[in-house]
């Protein structure tokens, strides 16, 4: 079984194969078979998705069908469950990651910007395009949805914080790639939200000093 990335949570590879936990062996097979009859690269041309589609069937039944590697992954998946960290969605493809980009962005969107945990909503973007997510979507080279993914996700990390937003940003830049012109973009939200910190922290500071001159002037001129 393929090792785990660092911010990449197990596959569920029940979910993947569409069976349920209790299936037999024969199960496990007919559904190997029926799924790569209609993902098998040689039936769609080696489109992108439906070759990702494969592979992690492929993955999936080697795994299942292997006494040993079946026990191990049974025992990572029981603990990636307690943890909360089990993938129910194996496939990445770039609309799939826009459509969760867009969840995450939507519910940002209503989140109280003055209570929120910067921290962990930034963890939450960052593992949504980790380096494997990352590494995929450039293969499937859709660059037009990477960058609404950007696009997408600079929006949802504008309350963020820039202590947490220093790692989205460059997760971002490395979706961009080569592309100069987003990568600027993605900088520049960066650059603006150190300034405008900045700038409120400075404020704060001259409102304090202000009141504490008008508090001494006040005490001096009560003599």
């Amino acid at each position: 079984m393929q090792q785990l990335h660092r911010f990449v949570v197990l596959k569920d590879y029940y979910s993947i194969l569409n069976i349920p936990v209790t299936a037999t062996p024969n199960e496990i097979k007919q559904a190997y078979r029926k799924l790569v009859m209609i993902y098998h690269p040689d039936k769609n041309n080696n489109e992108p998705y439906s070759l990702q589609k494969f592979n992690e069937i492929k993955e999936a039944y080697e795994v299942l069908t292997n006494p040993r590697k079946k026990e191990l992954y049974l025992q990572e998946r029981w603990l990636s469950k307690a943890s909360g960290k089990m993938k129910v969605d194996g496939l990445i493809t770039p609309p799939n990651i826009l459509l969760k980009s867009l969840e995450v962005n939507k519910q940002i969107a209503f989140m109280d910007i003055y209570r929120m945990d910067h921290e962990n909503i930034a963890n939450r973007i960052n593992q949504l395009i980790n380096e494997d997510v990352i590494e995929r979507l450039h293969q499937c080279n859709e660059p037009d949805i990477n960058e609404t993914i950007i696009d997408c996700l600079l929006a949802a990390a504008k309350p963020i914080s820039y202590q947490f937003s220093k790692t989205i940003t460059q997760r971002l830049i490395q979706l961009a790639g080569s592309n100069a012109k987003k990568i600027q973009q993605i900088q520049s939200a960066l650059d603006q939200k150190k300034k405008t910190e900045r700038a409120a922290k400075y404020k704060l500071l001259f409102i304090f000093l202000l009141v504490l001159l008008i508090c001494l002037l006040i005490f001096l001129t009560g003599k």
